[in-house]
């Protein structure tokens, strides 16, 4: 069975007449019975009753019932040509840690979902550890993290740096350039940090280190600062980002706090399949990261 035969077929089922479907198949009447007899032996049953000297010819009853599965048989067909034709959508899981998420990259995926449509992007966020975990286990492709973690076959290489500075209340009363002795922790609202920050962090406060409040995500910080007072050392690609959402102030440190650095992590031997897929959002990658928006945001 095939799909001439098919077409066939459905065209006298469609004409009930041999020579009208000949015409229209643009082959000749004998061929068109070739067809159908080969058709007939296959299925091991008459789909057609010929009669002498009838114009027209006329369905058995398992002729009638094989209307449905040729039709199927046929839309089956074209849909598979269509398949062949068309390039196979590379699937790219990426994850990454919620505020580079939020605060750098949102703009990336953006525009390769909105115009690479040969790239179907899959994006969560999660802790660090786990994104090193997802990555060594080839269970996603990319990730981004503040990070370097060592693992046998996660490779995690520097993407930029950025210094922290502390955010307030616009109405807050810190100055443009605040000193760790003039910072209450009682006031601080402590978000997640790098190991060197904790190191720094404890060396200005280690006397009162149960005092400050603490948050996990961007989307809980961003809550926090219609309170006067309260205030917290984040990277300034946050306190950026938190500029477009909401009035807030600001405060480089005169004693500067460990640079936050961005990391690119990714698997030593990554799936065939998903090679040219991250060789592709790698380009995206870079040329992102030359964009005045993404160059504003981490300064």
């Amino acid at each position: 069975m095939n799909i001439e035969q098919i077409e066939t077929f459905l065209m006298i089922t469609e004409t009930k007449n041999l020579s009208i479907a000949a015409k229209n198949l643009f082959i000749s009447q004998s061929a068109v019975s070739h067809r159908i007899n080969a058709l007939e032996e296959t299925l091991g049953c008459e789909l057609l009753i010929r009669s002498r000297g009838e114009k027209f010819v006329s369905l058995t009853l398992k002729g009638e019932e094989f209307i449905e599965i040729a039709t199927r048989w046929k839309t089956l067909n074209n849909e598979t040509k269509l398949w062949t034709l068309q390039e196979s959508k590379m699937n790219l899981k990426l994850a990454s840690i919620d505020s580079l998420n939020t605060c750098v990259f949102s703009s990336l995926y953006k525009d390769i979902i909105n115009s690479n449509n040969a790239i179907s992007l899959n994006v969560s966020s999660h802790w660090s550890k786990t994104i090193y975990d997802l990555i060594e286990s080839n269970q996603i492709d990319i990730g981004f993290t503040l990070n370097s973690l060592k693992y046998p076959n996660a490779i995690a290489t520097p993407l930029f740096k950025s210094r922290g500075v502390v955010i307030s209340s616009i109405s807050s009363k810190y100055p443009e350039e605040v000193h760790p002795h003039d910072l209450k922790t009682s006031d601080e609202i402590l978000f997640s940090y790098i190991p060197e920050y904790e190191i720094w962090h404890n060396f200005w406060w280690e006397h009162d280190q149960s005092e400050y409040s603490s948050v996990d995500t961007v989307s809980l910080l961003f809550t926090m600062f219609d309170l006067k007072e309260k205030w917290a050392i984040v990277p300034v690609w946050i306190a950026r980002k938190f500029e477009k959402i909401h009035p807030v102030k600001i405060s480089e440190l005169s004693t500067e706090p460990p640079e936050y650095a961005c990391y690119h992590v990714f698997n030593r031997n990554p799936k065939p399949s998903k090679i040219k897929t991250i060789k592709q959002f790698s380009k995206a990658l870079e040329s992102y990261m030359k964009t005045e928006q993404f160059l504003n945001s981490i300064k």
